[in-house]
């Protein structure tokens, strides 16, 4: 399980994803100095993984809504359902200046992997869990 940290930056503490991440043993926990990136692995063998900066906003979705969202996607998605797992965590993050929602799975010893993202605008329920979960940076100066 690959954890990169890159460019080391003083005095943000890697907070919300990066320690639900490691508090729920998806990923190992980072050595002393702070990342300015974190990367998550791809599931699919050979493709790249998915790097992000602490700033990224982000939100773990619950468990409840974790199934809506999985109910969606496989309805929108007929490839995606064929896959038969379902996703262990999934987050709803800013990537690129727009909204996406990444699945992300358990893969035994070796860690979490991401397996898909997918556009947020394309679900009705994203506005509402926007406000819901408001989205906040991964790592910040507290």
């Amino acid at each position: 399980m690959a954890f990169h940290a890159v460019r080391p930056h003083r005095g943000l503490r890697t907070a919300s994803l990066l320690l639900t991440l490691v508090a729920h043993g998806y990923l190992p926990a980072p050595a002393a100095a702070q990342p300015a990136e974190i990367t998550v692995p791809s599931c699919v063998s050979g493709s790249p993984g998915m790097t992000l900066p602490v700033t990224t906003e982000q939100a773990m979705l619950d468990p409840k809504d974790r199934v809506r969202f999985q109910q969606a996607a496989e309805a929108r998605y007929p490839l995606y359902q064929r896959g038969g797992m379902a996703p262990a965590e999934v987050l709803l993050l800013r990537r690129g200046g727009r909204w996406v929602y990444v699945s992300l799975w358990r893969q035994g010893h070796r860690g979490t992997c991401f397996a898909a993202l997918f556009a947020a605008e394309r679900f009705d329920f994203t506005p509402g869990w926007l406000q819901k979960y408001r989205p906040a940076a991964i790592g910040r100066d507290d």
